[in-house]
């Protein structure tokens, strides 16, 4: 499993290249808590056969990358994926981001746009109140007794009618791999973030939210959808899906296709789609 070496930090990825010639686009995926790059892997073969290159990665403290002891922040992750790029000789991607990552995605996009070709927030989550409440108790649990008792609840709760019990053991899996610490500290990142500035964000941006899901809300994604600051924005609601939906359903490739075959459009986009 290939390393890259960011500062203090060692962050383990992979770099799935496209399957025929040079890249159409890149793609950089970005985690969100529990979670590592492995989420994504369902989507990665029916991109590359589109030609696009594909870059995952876990974050510091979660997955294969090891926790460094040294709180993080938003813009700390944020920065981590544009030394990522930079290590890896990329230029410009399109950012996708799920959960937590769609706050990363959203910061990148609205502080570092030069370096954003478009994003995708799959189920991102609205900083406020409510969450610091819910990333507070896991961290109670977590101090005290391990991932195991999330990793026996979340699968069930945080998942939509559409999973498969492959897909939540799948997660469980994620979760009971996790380092402890480290998910406490992604989780004090999540309950110190802040909302992204959406209004400064020009790039396009697609936001995927899941009908079930109760750590995402079509409001809360409805809220920074109406904040953007771009015109060539979509929002797309997937029906008996939860919060883990690139595992839950078939490969949710073809909306980003699609997106990336349409931000030269201009206006905005909402839809409901149960035909994936």
């Amino acid at each position: 499993m290939p390393y890259l070496t960011i500062g203090y930090k060692r962050i383990s990825y992979t770099d799935f290249k496209p399957g025929n010639g040079e890249a159409r686009e890149t793609f950089i995926f970005h985690h969100g808590l529990g979670s590592s790059q492995n989420f994504y892997v369902p989507l990665i073969p029916a991109l590359t056969k589109e030609n696009f290159r594909c870059i995952v990665y876990d974050i510091t403290g979660s997955g294969r990358s090891p926790y460094t002891q040294i709180e993080q922040s938003i813009a700390s992750l944020a920065a981590d994926v544009i030394s990522i790029l930079n290590t890896l000789g990329v230029q410009k991607a399109v950012l996708v981001g799920h959960s937590m990552g769609g706050i990363v995605a959203a910061h990148c996009a609205a502080e570092h746009g030069d370096r954003v070709v478009s994003s995708v927030w799959i189920g991102p989550v609205y900083p406020g109140p409510q969450v610091v409440q819910i990333v507070e108790k896991r961290i109670k649990v977590v101090e005290k007794e391990g991932m195991e008792p999330l990793a026996n609840s979340i699968p069930q709760m945080a998942t939509g009618s559409k999973a498969s019990p492959v897909a939540r053991a799948f997660l469980r899996e994620l979760l009971l791999a996790q380092d402890k610490w480290g998910y406490v500290s992604n989780c004090r990142v999540i309950a110190g973030a802040k909302p992204p500035k959406y209004e400064k964000i020009k790039v396009p941006v697609l936001i995927i939210v899941g009908e079930e899901d109760k750590s995402a809300s079509f409001e809360g994604c409805k809220k920074m959808f109406e904040e953007l600051g771009t015109k060539q924005k979509k929002l797309e609601m997937l029906e008996g899906v939860g919060h883990w939906h690139c595992i839950e359903v078939r490969p949710i490739h073809i909306f980003f296709v699609n997106f990336d075959l349409t931000i030269k459009d201009t206006g905005t986009r909402t839809g409901r789609r149960d035909d994936y």
